[in-house]
């Protein structure tokens, strides 16, 4: 036995004295290991990495299941902050409950007022996720009570507006009007809650402790996320079981707000950061892992017509000594230096393709900031081209080592070089090939036909040229009234500028735009407040139905007069009416919202009119029961601007601007788009996935096509002689074409009916992916076999036409 190292001398030799062979190998390997690195390191970074905080496994999401009739089973309910505050007392599984809730405050007093995203936290929040402020101190329990303003704000917040100011612990900010000591700077680089824009700024629960009816006594008021540590030693199953217990004593304890949370729904915090985005990634790696096996057997394919050309070199070999173990290990040597080379050049592919597809990363993925080309997808990308090396090697060193010395020396001898088994073996290496690939193209066609579909949606409402604005009024500043007559002043002057045609203001807008869910009542048939039905709620300025272009079916829309003066109303839309008014006619009918402002608790109210449905959640939701009040008469929030223009939104953005500070310079404009943006963006999933798997199955279609086009290839130059023979006893040109292009079909079509019950097996898992589409769509099927088809003829066509022209006086001369 030769030691190692002149094994790998002696490949290197080998892929020097065939260059051509070579380069196509490693790029092909290449091209499989950098796209299945590639979204490695989006997996890992996304599902895999654990999370930026001590002991994450310990970290645990808690939420009430929701077992409201109509609900789909499995939905949560976030909680109310009594209801936390029971659970904070009551259990004694976790080391610390701490709750959140997104929040968005307005900093003056130091340059332009500024919009942040904040988070209000209970006091305990950054000690049970394990972190400490890198300067300052922590929140304590005492900074809960009403009127103890604090704050905790970010290091990038701390270094882009207080240029890294050593003596900020202990300053005071002004936000939404109201001073805030700030205890202290985060670490750089800290972001929770986890989403697109990271809080700046984290408030403790005093700021929902103010008022005259604070939401910390709201029972009702279910908006919290909370997350606790587990105790060392204690289980998942066992805190489950234990916050079971409490919820079902709150549910009897308080019916009418809790009878339908009396079970808890607890999971590891990384599981619920992830969210959706394991089952889609997940998808894409196995695609991508199928791109991998299709390049490893097109390089099999390639090995195995190598052996066969080095057949007189691997006899003299063994006539001279070498064992079938040299003959193997040789070869693996020389398949994992290949693998090696495919594998280095892969890393490289792998930066340029996350390069390419980070951009078009849906803006909801979770840490998609920390994709990266690490050390662990260096050791991922080193560990497949190992398992490459391996798998394409075997079969071409088990080949080699079977050879008959005798045989081989004969058949050169003679000019042959080429043997039945070697045949059969690349034959069924382009059916795996065809296999494989035709699974991901099915894959991929039922995506595309997915994404049609999505894009044909109609949201309901017209989003070409309108711009959209978000501001908010301070209740510290603005009461109800002022905000009211604020709007009444701001929409007359937008509607007034060029190229407006319309203005209007609504809360939540369209889709992304935030979700408010109000229990209500309707007249004659009233129901204890435990059996209360729920629906999302939208308030709206009047002309809003007309600048979205949402249809007005019956009735009419909100106007000027519909106030605080004005007697009480509200709009429905379609499936509202269908589903608590079928068959009757909803117009003066009369429903109480549970929605009180501390001026006109939960007035009886008229319906005036019923609109279209819109989409609110997503474009590929059902339609559900949505009703609309009047700003006039529910100042709960600051409703988003809507401007729709004769042309481009965007030649408003300034003049918006200029009237808001006209009229109040500390109030900023935040989140300036257009609808057509949220339509984008509320698409941005189901194109991700489409494009990226399109691109693999085009990869896939690429080199099966190059596979199916090496074995012909390889059996025209092998069979020379007997092609020229045939022709000299007859056989026609076109009888040789035939012959070629029937051969590679053959081969397309049992890779084709293999592929077919492979796909029928696993694109089930896409049934979650899909719209309007089945996962055996036959249109999708006839598509993807035809496409198959005709690439394999197109592969087979140039063979097939060197075979009919071969020169059999030729052929046989030079045999």
């Amino acid at each position: 036995m030769q030691p190692p190292w002149q094994d790998l001398r002696f490949s290197l030799r080998q892929v020097r004295k065939s260059p051509g062979f070579a380069i196509t190998t490693v790029l092909t390997l290449a091209l499989g290991i950098g796209a299945t690195s590639a979204m490695f390191s989006l997996v890992n970074a996304v599902v895999l990495r654990p999370l930026d905080f001590p002991e994450s496994d310990r970290l645990v999401w808690l939420a009430q299941a929701d077992h409201e009739p109509g609900v789909p089973p499995g939905a949560t309910e976030a909680l109310s902050y009594p209801d936390f505050f029971d659970w904070r007392q009551q259990n004694h599984s976790f080391t610390g409950l701490a709750s959140y809730r997104n929040d968005s405050l307005t900093l003056t007093g130091h340059g332009p007022a500024q919009q942040l995203n904040a988070a209000v936290v209970s006091s305990e929040f950054f000690r049970v996720l394990g972190v400490r402020p890198m300067l300052g101190r922590d929140f304590r329990i005492e900074d809960e009570k009403p009127g103890a303003y604090v704050a905790m704000i970010s290091y990038e917040f701390w270094q882009s507006t207080f240029g890294g100011a050593a003596d900020i612990a202990g300053r005071s900010i002004t936000l939404d009007g109201e001073p805030y000591t700030v205890a202290g700077v985060m670490t750089a680089g800290f972001r929770y809650p986890l989403g697109q824009n990271p809080p700046a700024v984290w408030t403790t629960i005093a700021t929902d402790a103010a008022g005259k009816q604070p939401m910390t006594e709201q029972r009702g008021a279910d908006m919290l996320d909370v997350v606790g540590r587990l105790k060392l030693g204690v289980s998942m199953a066992t805190a489950r079981a234990e916050m079971n217990v409490i919820c079902g004593q709150i549910a009897k304890q308080y019916p009418d707000t809790n009878k339908a949370y009396d079970e808890a729904v607890a999971h590891p915090l990384l599981r619920h950061v992830i969210g959706d985005s394991r089952e889609a990634l997940g998808v894409l790696f196995a695609a991508v892992g199928l791109l991998l096996l299709i390049a490893c057997a097109n390089v099999a394919g390639l090995l195995v017509a190598r052996v066969s050309r080095r057949a007189p070199e691997i006899a003299v070999r063994t006539a001279l000594g070498a064992g079938r173990a040299d003959i193997v290990r040789q070869s693996l040597v020389e398949s994992l230096l290949l693998a090696f080379g495919g594998g280095v050049l892969g890393v490289i592919l792998s930066g340029w393709i996350l390069a390419a597809i980070l951009p078009l990363v849906p803006s909801g993925l979770p840490r998609a900031e920390q994709v990266t080309v690490d050390g662990s997808v260096l050791a991922f990308a080193l560990g497949c081209s190992i398992l490459s090396g391996l798998l394409f090697g075997v079969l071409p060193a088990w080949r080699m080592a079977r050879q008959d010395p005798a045989l081989s020396l004969r058949d050169a001898s003679r000019g042959v070089s080429g043997a039945r088994g070697h045949y059969r073996l690349q034959n069924w290496l382009v059916v795996a090939e065809t296999a494989l690939g035709l699974v991901l193209l099915v894959g991929s066609g039922l995506l595309i036909r997915s994404f049609v579909h999505v894009l044909r949606v109609d949201p309901g409402y017209d989003a070409h040229n309108v711009l959209t604005a978000h501001l908010n009024l301070p209740s510290e500043q603005y009461s109800n009234q002022q905000k009211v007559q604020f709007y009444n002043r701001l929409l007359p002057e937008l509607a007034a500028l060029p190229g407006v045609q319309a203005v209007a203001a609504g809360k939540p807008l369209a889709i992304g735009d935030g979700h408010i869910g109000i229990s209500f009542q309707m007249e004659g048939r009233m129901v204890p407040s435990s059996d209360e039905p729920s629906a999302p709620l939208s308030i709206v300025t009047p002309g809003y139905f007309e600048t979205l272009r949402i249809p007005v079916l019956s009735g009419r829309a909100f106007t000027e007069r519909d106030n605080y003066q004005g007697a009480p109303v509200i709009i429905i839309n379609q499936q509202f009416a269908r589903k608590y008014f079928p068959r009757e006619n909803p117009l003066g009918k009369r429903i109480q919202s549970d929605l009180g402002d501390g001026v006109m608790k939960a007035p009886m109210r008229e319906v005036v009119g019923v609109v279209g449905n819109v989409k609110r959640d997503g474009l590929t939701e059902e339609p559900t029961p949505v009703y609309y009040l009047p700003f006039g008469q529910a100042v709960i929030t600051s409703p988003t601007l809507a401007i729709r223009t004769a042309g481009d939104p965007w030649r408003v953005a300034n003049a918006l601007r200029s009237r808001l500070a006209a009229m109040d310079a500390n109030l900023p404009l935040f989140r300036v788009g257009t609808l057509e943006e949220g339509i984008y963006k509320a698409a941005g999933q189901p194109r991700f996935q489409t494009l990226l798997l399109s691109c693999f199955a085009g990869m896939a279609l690429l080199l099966a096509a190059l596979g199916l086009y090496a074995v012909l290839s390889y059996l025209v130059v092998q069979r020379t002689r007997e092609i020229g023979l045939r022709m000299a006893l007859g056989a026609r040109r076109p009888d040789v074409l035939g012959w070629i292009l029937w051969r590679g079909l053959a081969l397309t079509v049992v890779g084709l009916a293999i592929g077919l019950g492979a796909s029928a097996l696993l694109t089930r898992y896409l049934g979650r992916m899909l719209y309007h589409v089945e996962p055996l769509d036959p249109i999708t099927l006839a598509a993807v076999i035809t496409l198959l088809l005709a690439v394999s003829l197109a592969a087979s066509a140039l063979p097939a036409t060197r075979a009919a022209q071969v020169d059999p006086i030729d052929s046989l001369r030079d045999q």
